[in-house]
Formats: C-alpha cells, structure tokens, sequence
C-alpha cells in the first residue's frame, strides 16, 4: 500500500501540477490574477517565479499525497463501481479541499469574486483530475 501511495501519488501530483500550470497560466486566468494583485492587497506578489513554483508544487504534492491515502483507503469500501464510484469519492474530496478555502479567502480578504470563482473551479477540477489519475493506476 505505501508503495503504491508513493508512486501513484507522485504521477498523479506531476499530472495536477501540469494541469495547474495550463489551466492557471493561460492568457485569460493570468490576465484575472495580475489585475487582481495590482488592486486588491490581499492578492501576494511573489518576488521569484521559481520560488512560487517551487512552493506551489510542494503544497499541491502534500495535498495529493493525502488524497492518495484516502483514495486507496476508501475507494475499495464504497459500494459504486467504476467511474461513477470514482467520481463519487471525487466529489467529496474536492468539497473537503475546495470549501474550506473558498471560506477562508472569502471572509478574511479582499479576493476578487472572479478570483474567487477561478479558484472554485481549479480546486474541483484539479481534485477530479487526480481521482481519475489514481482510478487508472492504483490497483484496487
């Protein structure tokens, strides 16, 4: 099992990383952020691009590490098969991962609503993506 966690997680966090890395540093998506961090103080400034990166794959690979955990915990006791099981167990993931953070950066911060609303539907997309990454390589 922890071979699997390990390994299954590490592809799963490369794949979410790159997904990120698309979906965030598209024209539209980098356009909203840059605007956001020049009018709202609550948006940071990263002064290294690599450093933020650096940091952001390290958060994200904890993250997926404990969905790993969870999927290859909890996936064999659901009682839905195949893709509609996988995406059950997604969908709780994601609102355990995504809600809190949305609260969060909602109630303490000036965040943008647009922001706010890409920030939504990154985290659940991202959450769906690894779900799906680990259905195709853990063995269950």
């Amino acid at each position: 099992m922890a071979r699997d966690v390990l390994l299954c997680g590490a592809v799963a966090g490369l794949i979410h990383f790159v997904f990120l890395g698309i979906a965030y540093g598209n024209p539209l998506i980098d356009r909203l952020y840059t605007a956001a961090a020049a009018d709202h103080p609550a948006v940071r400034r990263w002064p290294s691009r690599a450093h933020y990166l650096v940091t952001q794959f390290l958060g994200t690979q904890v993250e997926v590490y404990l969905l790993t955990i969870g999927f290859v915990w909890l996936r064999p006791l659901l009682d839905v098969d195949g893709l509609a099981g996988t995406l059950l167990l997604g969908a709780l993931f994601a609102g355990l991962r995504v809600y809190p953070r949305f609260w969060n950066m909602w109630i303490q911060s000036t965040y943008p609503w647009h922001v706010l609303v890409v920030e939504v539907v990154g985290g659940i997309l991202g959450t769906l993506l690894v779900v799906l990454v680990l259905d195709a390589l853990v063995p269950v």
